[in-house]
């Protein structure tokens, strides 16, 4: 199996997906601050779903009609991104936006895609948004998912971990992502029949135990485990996984969370349908999806 571009290290070129709305502002100075960072290109996209077709014999006269939908957009691109659109190559596709995504990510030799995300602002939550939820189901690529303005480059980076081969594979590349910086990898053990235990603080002990076993196991099997135990630290907490993860992030002032998904399969579906996704929505900062190769 062929080792996934993300994993020789940075991305040498993202592709940033924007609407052309504000939701897709703080993505774009993240897509620009990663690049500056990276020495990466920049692709800034935008899809057009519908385009209105005008043929030779409309009755309009032409200083009538409506202007050339691509144009149009171009033009909005250009103003709406200002000066990145110096160093940039933009690009406007037509059709489903996911597929045009994943279509121009891959002819332009694209390691990361970025995107903004929707905020459901009576309920103050985020929402990932159609396109978003697909690139997630079917692109083989990492997904960026921004929440917060770039005020600075990623300072703490937290890796969600359930001890998988999709959690491997994520660490990995956070590692190789961000080689200098900080790393926490969070474990969240919730012991199946706690609550019928007579001791249930031994028990959980005694889980705890069993959770750090695993844990030192889980990085003696990673190709890099011991360059990343040198600027890493384990957290691992009993509770429930998306409540204790959200917790985690507004007390430690983490500022990206690094989730590590299986491939496109059942499981996948289900998983990301629950415990993923619900991470997503909720957590206070910006998530990079990783897909497990394969």
């Amino acid at each position: 199996m062929n080792e996934p571009r993300w994993m020789s290290g940075p991305p040498k070129s993202i592709l940033l997906a924007t609407d052309l709305s504000s939701r897709c502002d703080r993505a774009l100075d993240r897509a620009v601050a990663l690049s500056e960072q990276w020495q990466a290109k920049l692709v800034i996209m935008h899809v057009l779903e519908e385009v209105a077709t005008w043929g030779p014999d409309a009755v309009l006269p032409s200083w009538k009609r409506p202007p050339d939908p691509v144009g149009l957009a171009h033009k909005r691109l250009v103003e709406d991104i200002g000066e990145a659109a110096d160093a940039a190559t933009l690009v406007i596709e037509e059709g489903d936006p996911s597929e045009a995504i994943q279509r121009t990510a891959e002819a332009r030799g694209c390691d990361l895609v970025v995107t903004g995300v929707a905020r459901d602002e009576p309920f103050g939550r985020f929402v990932l948004g159609t396109t978003v939820d697909r690139l997630l189901r079917n692109s083989d690529l990492p997904v960026l998912i921004v929440k917060n303005r770039a005020r600075r480059p990623y300072r703490n980076v937290l890796i969600a971990t359930d001890f998988s081969e999709a959690s491997r594979h994520a660490l990995e590349a956070a590692h190789r992502y961000f080689p200098e910086q900080p790393l926490t990898i969070f474990h969240a053990y919730d012991p199946p029949m706690s609550g019928l235990v007579p001791d249930q603080a031994s028990y959980r002990r005694e889980y705890r135990k069993v959770a750090e076993q695993d844990y030192e196991t889980f990085l003696k099997g990673t190709p890099s485990g011991e360059a990343i135990r040198k600027h890493a630290r384990p957290l691992i907490e009993f509770g429930v996984p998306d409540q204790l993860l959200r917790d985690c992030v507004r007390d430690l002032n983490i500022d990206l969370v690094v989730l590590g998904t299986k491939g496109l399969n059942a499981i996948f579906e289900a998983f990301l349908g629950s415990v993923s996704k619900q991470i997503m929505a909720e957590i206070p900062c910006d998530a990079l999806v990783m897909r497990e190769p394969g």
